[in-house]
């Protein structure tokens, strides 16, 4: 245990240089600390003197004036200084009981020097001491380093921390995170809360926690405050050091899992591999949820992009998904959103829509003013296919944009028609489209006329009044351009199947890519 190394008043009056001086008044302040030595023989004493002096004095300057000889200890007292030592025999006959009065009254040291005391000797005698003190608290500081230090050097955390900044101070300690969670203590009845000394772990500005003693700081001398200060900044960078390990572990992390959600892990044996290192769990069937921040407070979340803003949201995010879906759920960072393999008993849809909304509420928990949209695929039994589920929700995500708006949440086994047409290939989707609606939309793009929203619109209504309104023309103009259609692509108004095939070939427009 630290003790303090501070010279005191009490340890000056000890001094051989000293002996036979009493303390005649103050001896409540015994304890005041004694950084230097002063000598008052010019009237303006008090303008040069400071904080924790001990102040020798002949009282030469102020020997006819009784008044200034009364006011001089609370005047030094409210400077702070250590105390004064007095030898009056030479220009005044005694210590004034006043100057004695006063010394009690506000707990100020006031020695009395016989009339041999060479102030020389004094001061001497004094720095000697003040040296010798500052070089044991000097190699007390370096101890206190080197222990701190080499709990870093050797891989020690929190807990070695805290245990030796309690043994160096003599007091109970504990170890907080940022939120007040408690992280460690010395003692089982040490809490965050109650008689504590709070000492802020942080970096620059940011605060990781701190650390708390137990009772108040001004029962701890400088030793053990510079103990807790070191305890606190070792405590810092190892909580830096170990922040940058986990985040290297969790971008490695987030590779993996990209290479397997979009199909590169074809072996089975390096799949089992990472999923030992990392601790997944893919012994049951898993879905891929993928969410992203379409806004926030208003503003596009594309407008964050390349600003700091736009990786904490998306930390926070990540976070979201965490603390709502579980810590079954493997989660990680994409460029764009969060995703994460969500593992629901039985793999039933119920279980995911009930995942989704429990991750929709807590997101607008933590993220005020945010909207946040999600896409789920289905349940993947083995790990290897686990990059159909991926694209599903992708594709729920994508849809559920275009249909839905932003902030849904959709299961792609929610999809309807667009659940079978997500199947087609893309090369497969453009050539039917182009031989069901290419003159018609050759058309349009030649003559700038919209027949092809004319023939949308009616198709969804199968109505010509219908349709004439919601295109704000009248019924004849309708039934002129419906003619000019199948002059165009052939003849379909009284041709349900032709009916369905335009239909398709215009959602199958509407549905957006990947």
């Amino acid at each position: 245990m630290l003790a303090s190394t501070a010279l005191r008043i009490a340890d000056v009056v000890r001094l051989p240089v000293l002996r036979g001086a009493p303390v005649v008044g103050g001896a409540l302040g015994l304890d005041r600390p004694v950084r230097s030595v002063n000598v008052m023989e010019v009237p303006d004493i008090l303008d040069w003197v400071k904080p924790d002096e001990l102040l020798l004095t002949t009282a030469y300057p102020l020997r006819d004036d009784p008044a200034a000889l009364a006011a001089l200890i609370p005047r030094l007292a409210a400077r702070g200084l250590a105390g004064i030592a007095l030898k009056p025999t030479r220009y005044i006959s005694a210590t004034p009981p006043t100057m004695i009065e006063a010394a009690d009254r506000l707990g100020f040291p006031l020695i009395e020097l016989p009339a041999d005391a060479s102030f020389n000797e004094i001061i001497n005698a004094v720095l000697s001491e003040i040296l010798a003190s500052q070089t044991v608290r000097l190699q007390r500081s370096a101890a206190i380093h080197d222990r701190f230090t080499s709990i870093v050097l050797s891989g020690g955390g929190l807990r070695q921390i805290a245990e030796a900044l309690g043994e160096l101070i003599g007091r109970a300690v504990a170890i907080v995170d940022a939120g007040g969670a408690l992280l460690w203590r010395t003692e089982p009845d040490l809490e965050p809360a109650g008689d504590v000394t709070v000492q802020p772990i942080r970096v620059g500005t940011e605060r990781y926690g701190a650390i708390l003693v137990r009772g108040g700081s001004a029962g701890l001398g400088p030793e053990q405050l510079e103990a807790v200060e070191h305890a606190a900044t070792v405590a810092a960078l190892r909580q830096v050091q170990a922040r940058a390990v986990a985040e290297a572990d969790r971008r490695f992390q987030a590779v993996c899992l990209e290479e397997l959600v979009t199909g590169h892990v074809a072996d089975r044996s390096v799949l089992m591999e990472r999923a030992a290192a990392f601790a997944w769990d893919l012994a049951m069937p898993r879905a891929v949820l993928l969410a992203e921040v379409e806004a926030i407070a208003g503003r596009p979340f594309a407008a964050l992009a390349g600003t700091p803003e736009e990786g904490e949201l998306r930390h926070r995010l990540a976070e979201t998904a965490r603390a709502s879906l579980g810590p079954s759920a493997i989660t990680w960072e994409r460029s764009r959103e969060i995703g994460a393999l969500v593992a629901v008993p039985g793999g039933g849809s119920a279980g995911l829509r009930e995942a989704g909304g429990a991750f929709q509420a807590e997101a607008a928990r933590r993220l005020p003013g945010g909207v946040v949209s999600v896409g789920i695929g289905r349940p993947a039994a083995d790990p290897l296919r686990i990059d159909q589920s991926f694209n599903e929700a992708r594709r729920a995500l994508a849809i559920g944009r275009w249909s839905r708006g932003p902030g849904h949440m959709l299961l792609f086994s929610d999809l309807g028609v667009d659940r079978l047409l997500a199947d087609v290939p893309e090369t497969e989707v453009e050539a039917y489209c182009r031989s069901v609606l290419g003159p018609l939309e050759a058309h349009d793009q030649t003559h700038a006329s919209a027949l092809v929203r004319t023939l949308d619109t009616y198709l969804a209504t199968r109505n010509m009044a219908l349709a004439a309104r919601q295109l704000f023309v009248h019924y004849n103009t309708l039934k002129n351009r419906l003619a000019k259609i199948e002059e165009v692509i052939g003849p379909f108004l009284d041709d349900p199947e032709r009916c369905l095939s335009l239909s398709l070939a215009l959602r199958l427009r509407r549905v957006p890519t990947l």
